[in-house]
């Protein structure tokens, strides 16, 4: 196996483009951009798959993970306030908070479409949002 150090680190305090501050949550999209959950920059950062910074998208509050689904829409929890969902530009599309308060931090489709929610600011839980076919 040849690992291949891509992309840069950041420090303490906003990093700029294409550095990290505490990078969460990853995803390899399928046209090959690596998008990623830079959780303490609030923000995700966009590459390409050779690891050249391509764009940011901001307006998050310390997202960690990222879920893309058959859709491509982008899900992303949010330590600090829940979820939001965006496209692939960024754009956010929906945002919700959960019952239980904040502290979002890992999501999963199911195949049913239902949606995973590991939750664990405010103590350790595992949500569940169950779709319901209209």
């Amino acid at each position: 196996m040849t690992v291949n150090y891509c992309f840069p680190g950041g420090l303490p305090g906003k990093a700029a483009p294409g550095a990290f501050h505490v990078p969460h949550g990853v995803w390899v999209h399928k046209d090959g951009r690596v998008i990623v959950a830079d959780r303490e920059n609030d923000r995700i950062q966009v590459f390409n798959s050779e690891g050249d910074y391509f764009t940011q998208w901001t307006g998050f509050s310390r997202p960690c993970d990222i879920y893309i689904d058959r859709d491509d829409a982008v899900f992303i929890p949010e330590l600090d306030a829940f979820i939001s969902i965006t496209d692939l530009d960024g754009n956010i599309l929906a945002r919700w908070a959960g019952p239980t308060g904040a502290g979002a931090h890992a999501i999963w489709l199911g195949s049913s479409g239902d949606i995973y929610i590991n939750q664990n600011l405010e103590g350790p839980r595992l949500l569940k949002y169950r779709r319901i076919s209209s």
